[in-house]
Formats: C-alpha cells, structure tokens, sequence
C-alpha cells in the first residue's frame, strides 16, 4: 500500500440560519455554542442534491497555547439528492484558526478574504441511507476541507479508496 488515495465526492456550499452561532457558555463539561443549518446545495459527479434546512452544528470552543481559537465540529445534516434519495450525513472534524486571523475569519464581510491556508479546518463525514442507489455511501470512508464564506461553510469532500 503505498499512500492515500481519495476522488472527489462533492462540494457542499451550506449556508446557516442568521449566519451565528448561539453561544451556550461554559458549563461545567465544556463550553458550546450551536449553528443551524438553513439549507444548501450538494454539487458532485457522484453526488448532487440539496442539504436541507434543519440540522445544525453543537461545536465545541477551546483556545490553544499559543491562543488560536479552536473548534471541535460536531455536524448533523441531511442531503436529499437530486434523485429523491434521503442520506443522513455526520461529521466531526476539526477547525484552528490563528490569532492572526480570528478578526476578519469571524466577520462576514471579510471571511471570503482570508485565505483557506491561514487556517485548519477539516472534516470527517459519516453518510448513511437506506436508498439502494446509495449504498455504496454506507461504506464510504471520507473526508473534507473546510472554507468559511459569508453565508455559511463550504465543504470540499473526498472519498478515500
């Protein structure tokens, strides 16, 4: 075996209801804050459709050493696909973002500005459906990058062979 190989899967542009997180605050076990999903677009050779309004981000915040602010993704969605199939995606993933940068990356009007080799923020998902056309997503191991935008969060995901 020589190195990883991943396709790409497709790119999900997903956009948040009011484009902010409801902080929580610290409670005794960690320190929340909860994103929710408006909608989006699914765009890909294998797969394509829509995410739909309704699911949302439970993210967990923390603060680094050297104080980057970091974020543990903890993202329940569903995709409904071009085709009617309905897939249930999950991830978790992690996001790292400078000091440098924290500013302008949580300001929507100057999000798209800052570049994606500024910061970290990479996913894990987790698809599952009981449509036959998609099986093969039951057994797909993948994993995405992520982008902020001004309206949400941009997913570049790949599926490892």
């Amino acid at each position: 075996m020589e190195g990883l190989k991943a396709q790409p899967l497709c790119v999900a542009d997903i956009r948040l209801e009011d484009n902010a997180p409801l902080p929580l605050g610290k409670s005794p076990w960690r320190n929340r804050r909860v994103s929710y999903i408006a909608g989006g677009v699914v765009e890909g050779e294998r797969l394509r459709g829509e995410v739909m309004a309704g699911g949302g981000d439970w993210s967990e915040l923390g603060q680094g050493a050297d104080g980057a602010a970091l974020t543990l993704v903890d993202v329940r969605s569903l995709w409904k696909t071009h085709d009617g199939a309905l897939i249930d995606v999950r991830y978790g993933g992690r996001l790292v973002i400078p000091q440098a940068v924290l500013a302008d990356f949580r300001d929507p009007a100057k999000v798209e500005a800052v570049s994606e080799d500024d910061y970290y923020f990479r996913i894990q998902p987790i698809f599952e459906t009981a449509d036959p056309r998609y099986d093969w997503l039951n057994a797909q191991v993948a994993v995405g990058y992520g982008k902020r935008t001004a309206k949400g969060v941009r997913y570049r995901i790949f599926g490892v062979e």
